[in-house]
């Protein structure tokens, strides 16, 4: 018998750390946004634009595309829509800034984390 040997794709580590951020950042703004509609004081509402009920659904909505986006990325699809995503949430995380400045910070770093995942090993994807 013969074994057989796989050889791995350079980056796809990176592209399944990619993925798992992004499952966890969907988690995360999943949960911003239910805490934002809830306005349980755990927010403070000086935005820069809109109120806590418009950035609780913005929140929700990002959080749950980014969930898709999760799973298409765990398949080996949905490099666009990943970068898409994260740029969005990117923005969104800045103007989302003065209600919770520490969480926002953290969730930005770890957008630009997810991008450089899927950008720079964009060959581990299919075509």
């Amino acid at each position: 018998m013969e074994a057989r040997t796989t050889r791995l794709v350079p980056g796809s580590g990176w592209v399944m750390f990619a993925a798992v951020l992004f499952l966890v950042l969907g988690i995360f703004n999943v949960i911003d946004g239910i805490v934002a509609l809830a306005k349980d004081g755990h927010f403070v509402d000086n935005l820069f634009v809109g109120n806590l009920t418009f950035w609780g659904i913005v929140m929700l909505l990002i959080g749950l595309l980014q969930l898709y986006a999760s799973m298409q990325l765990f398949s080996g699809r949905g490099q666009a829509l990943g970068i898409f995503l994260l740029g969005l949430n990117l923005i969104a995380q800045l103007l989302f800034l003065p209600a919770y400045p520490v969480w926002s910070i953290i969730v930005m770093v770890i957008d630009v984390m997810a991008i450089y995942g899927l950008t720079v090993y964009a060959e581990s994807f299919e075509q």
